[in-house]
């Protein structure tokens, strides 16, 4: 177990060659993580930096990388491009707002354009979709691998060949810290679970809803879209709806569609979402996940959050 003490952050703004690492000021971080394709996100605030570096920020630079963790331990939480970046004031400090984009570009820009033969497996058209990108690479890659009966011309955007190559294998599809990842529904990553209890930093009970189990706990870097968690399914509580005679007609409505997750008899959760906060000398420092069985289909009231 990690000791949860001495909390660090450190942002890296360009390559790792000639970058920008920043790691003595006042860091904030809002980062976002979905089993969806769309691009993860990235919010952080630097507090007071230099003016010649933030110049470099704006225009010299288009890569961000973001690690935290404890006591010397630092672990990758995020990488990306710069979307855009603000100055403004807050109270007698100077902040420096990043947006940040995993695989954003690619995402919205990569085409391809192949003439696939018989028996080409839906891997190899998976390479040659990861050759239309311009950063991102090959991570974990799950499929059945059944071949191809007849030739096919594939054209158009990379993102729709890669949703209906998931589609027919039962899996998601998306780009998590620069890396191309499809892991089928009912599967996980080859790591081991992560147990999240009190004495390893649960913040609260984790609680059922229609869109999965909600847990949090203090800052964890080790945590992944996809990932396996474990919990102690006596913990975990259902979400208290308020009563009937107070609700509105839309929380009534919404309270007959609500359908719980179920718990896993085995307590073991795959991550869907994955949400990191934090200030390096302020109070926010932790993970808010959503997670289900892996046997259990992802919700899709999801989507609607």
């Amino acid at each position: 177990m990690t000791r949860q003490w001495k909390r660090n952050v450190e942002v890296l703004v360009g390559k790792q060659e000639d970058g920008l690492l920043i790691k003595n000021l006042r860091i904030m971080f809002d980062i976002t993580k979905t089993v969806d394709e769309i691009p993860n996100s990235a919010i952080i605030k630097i507090y007071n930096l230099n003016p010649i570096n933030e110049n470099k920020i704006k225009d010299e630079y288009k890569d961000i990388v973001v690690r935290a963790g404890y006591a010397d331990q630092e672990r990758l939480i995020f990488t990306g491009s710069i979307k855009y970046v603000y100055r403004y004031r807050e109270g007698n400090d100077y902040v420096t707002e990043i947006e940040g984009g995993d695989g954003d570009d690619d995402y919205k820009n990569a085409t391809i354009n192949e003439t696939l033969a018989a028996g080409t497996t839906d891997e190899q058209l998976i390479d040659k979709a990861v050759d239309t990108f311009k950063t991102t690479t090959k991570g974990t890659v799950k499929l059945k691998g059944k071949a191809r009966r007849r030739g096919k011309v594939v054209t158009g955007n990379t993102r729709t060949v890669l949703k209906n190559v998931a589609a027919r294998n039962g899996a998601n599809w998306s780009i998590q810290d620069g890396e191309l990842v499809i892991v089928p529904v009912d599967d996980i990553l080859p790591d081991e679970a992560i147990v999240i209890n009190s004495q390893t930093g649960m913040l609260s009970a984790p609680e059922t809803n229609d869109r999965g189990i909600a847990v949090k706990c203090l800052m964890n870097p080790q945590l992944k879209i996809n990932g396996a968690i474990q919990l102690d399914n006596n913990s975990i509580k259902a979400k208290r709806n308020r009563p009937q005679s107070l609700a509105t007609p839309r929380e009534k409505q919404e309270t007959v569609q609500q359908n719980p997750v179920r718990q896993d008899p085995d307590g073991i959760y795959k991550v869907i979402k994955l949400t990191h906060k934090g200030d390096n000398r302020g109070n926010e420092w932790y993970s808010e996940l959503e997670c289900v069985g892996i046997n259990e289909p992802i919700p899709k009231s999801r989507g609607a959050q």
